[in-house]
């Protein structure tokens, strides 16, 4: 028996039309690999799309692709990811479900004050499922603490939980996730544990538990993934061979396009130098039918980032028939001292360092009262504030989708900015 498990799928997630659709071939070619490796059912670990209400042309595509697989008697299970949970509202995880396309793995109720879960059993295999979504803001934390280990424990037979969530022992110094938890808040003997949210690829046995595993993206989000690619960083999923235990686990490459990536160390380099290093780069790499992207970080000794053309050196990666270009200069700075100079790889790491350097300076007014004083500092302290504020800017920040209301936007808008803050009961 065997079973497959995806997660961190992201459809939509991108812009631009070329790696829109890269993205969604990976996922079809990824499916089309389950049904030629035989397996009898396919786990999703969350962030199947990257937002609840996706571009429906991608969302029709994908879905047929899902019910040809389901139709040669392939079930699929899935847990929210945090992309892709809506609160307050109705997720296309939801509307899936509803139709039969999908089973959601979390099964859960309250009982004297503790999350109680119900395995889901698969009949072809007798493999038995559970597991937690993911929420924006690490906010599934909460559920791992008062989740009723016991009687997960005491379940027999082969036995997966899914999760999406990043856990804090086997978390890289490079993360840009800084929400997790602790191992020791997943039951315990279980034989897979099939996690999502996490991008990079990780396969880890751990004493007392099982075998853990991320499969990372499955094509990526963000340039970081891309560059990650880039650099090495496989992309694709997981096949799992069991009987009443794991006999075998095989990581499956899903590679529809490869990456080029080049870094550049601006640092004591005029921006005319610079400027040049990045052309004479640009002219000699092998972009044809790849993802071309440059990256340049350093100090300059003389100029600006904004007197380099890299719209110009782009023309060039374009020229020579990269399928997509892109320049990362979000590292680039200039001698000249600022009030203020962040440096960043991308947009999310700056905004997180400026926020980081705030929460320095944030103090709570010693005259409130300490019930009041308590609130404020689980909410808006130290590193809970960070998460929190960086958290909004993104809720904040999402895109009206096509043919979407206004009303119907802000209101959207409104609810992630209330689940965030942890008032959905207010009345509006």
């Amino acid at each position: 028996m065997r079973f497959a498990h995806l997660g961190d799928c992201h459809i939509g997630a991108w812009r631009d039309k070329k790696l829109k659709e890269l993205n969604l071939q990976t996922f079809i070619t990824a499916l089309d690999s389950c049904v030629n490796q035989k397996v009898d059912f396919i786990i999703i670990s969350g962030d199947l799309f990257d937002t609840t209400l996706p571009d429906l042309s991608l969302v029709k595509k994908a879905v047929e692709k899902i019910k040809e697989v389901k139709d040669q008697g392939i079930p699929f299970y899935i847990t929210y990811g945090s992309h892709d949970f809506a609160p307050n509202a109705v997720s296309i995880i939801d509307i899936l479900t509803s139709s039969g396309l999908f089973t959601k793995v979390v099964d859960a109720k309250i009982v004297d004050e503790k999350v109680q879960l119900n395995f889901i059993q698969d009949l072809k295999t007798g493999a038995k499922i559970t597991g937690l979504s993911g929420r924006r803001l690490g906010l599934e934390k909460k559920y791992y603490n008062i989740l009723d280990i016991e009687s997960l424990e005491k379940e027999q037979g082969f036995k997966i939980f899914v999760f999406h969530n990043a856990i804090i022992e086997l978390r890289s110094k490079t993360a840009s996730y800084p929400e997790g938890v602790p191992i020791s808040c997943f039951p315990k003997g279980f034989d897979y544990y099939a996690g999502g949210h996490v991008h990079e690829k990780i396969e880890k046995e751990i004493t007392n538990y099982g075998l853990l595993a991320y499969p990372g993206a499955l094509f990526g989000s963000t340039f970081t993934d891309l560059e990650h690619t880039g650099k090495g960083e496989k992309r694709g999923f997981y096949i799992i061979d069991f009987d009443d235990k794991i006999t075998n686990t095989q990581f499956i490459d899903v590679n529809l396009s490869k990456v080029f990536f080049k870094q550049i160390n601006a640092d004591k380099k005029t921006a005319r130098q610079v400027e040049e290093i990045l052309k004479k780069a640009a002219s000699e790499c092998e972009a044809k039918d790849k993802i071309a992207l440059l990256k340049v970080a350093g100090e300059l000794s003389l100029g600006k980032p904004s007197d380099i053309n890299f719209n110009a050196i782009k023309q060039i990666l374009i020229e020579k028939q990269a399928i997509f270009a892109s320049i990362n200069h979000y590292s680039l700075s200039t001698e000249e001292k600022l009030e203020l100079k962040i440096k960043g790889e991308n947009r999310q790491e700056i905004e997180t360092k400026i926020l980081d350097d705030m929460a320095c300076s944030f103090k709570i007014d010693p005259a409130l009262e300490s019930e009041v004083k308590s609130k404020i500092e689980n909410k808006l302290a130290a590193q809970n504030g960070i998460n929190l504020a960086r958290n909004l800017l993104s809720s904040l920040g999402i895109e009206k989708n096509e043919g979407e209301k206004k009303k119907d936007f802000e209101k959207r808008v409104l609810q992630n900015t209330l689940h965030l803050l942890g008032l959905e009961e207010v009345e509006q």
